[in-house]
């Protein structure tokens, strides 16, 4: 090789040396901000499981096939556990009563690729009955719920509001001696 050559293939590896350094620091940039996305999706699916109507869950869900694109086996089959709950959903508003225990097998069974895909291991009993929700906050929710659906009642005419009047005709309580005005 003659010297100008090694003295060109030089100076091009003085200039293109960091220009490739900062598209590979790119690159890895943009791949961990994306498995950051991706875990925060996954961690919020997690966080709310036992609750699915929570609208985080929901937020969460609908970001899924934005951040999950990619043609790679694993995000493929996120995607189609993600595909099947939706239907799930879909099915479920058409019936009263709220979440079923499909709900709750249909959402494992996402949680359980999306982990897989991310690098975690649970089992799928974990997944469907690990949640924790107490049941004083599903007391609370439920009457919350029964309040809403009765002022929505009373405002559609669905519902009467019972009005009465009630006389205040109690004795006193003390019988106490009158002054000379009459006064007690």
């Amino acid at each position: 090789m003659s010297n100008t050559t090694v003295g060109l293939l030089t100076i091009a590896a003085i200039f293109l040396g960091p220009l490739a350094a900062l598209q590979a620091q790119k690159w890895l940039d943009q791949r961990r901000e994306s498995r950051n996305r991706k875990l925060m999706i996954f961690k919020t699916l997690m966080t709310y499981r036992a609750t699915p109507v929570s609208p985080l869950f929901v937020q969460a869900l609908n970001l899924i096939d934005v951040e999950f694109s990619s043609d790679s086996k694993d995000e493929k089959e996120v995607r189609t556990a993600w595909k099947i709950l939706l239907d799930h959903f879909s099915d479920l508003a058409k019936v009263v009563g709220g979440v079923s225990e499909l709900t709750h097998e249909r959402t494992a069974d996402l949680l359980l690729v999306m982990g897989k895909c991310l690098g975690y291991e649970f089992d799928r009993v974990y997944l469907k009955k690990g949640g924790y929700y107490p049941q004083g906050l599903g007391n609370v929710e439920m009457e919350q719920h029964t309040l809403r659906r009765m002022l929505l009642d009373l405002l559609d005419g669905k519902r009467r509001l019972p009005i009465a009047t009630f006389e205040q005709k109690f004795p006193d309580l003390v019988d106490r001696p009158q002054d000379d005005d009459g006064e007690r």
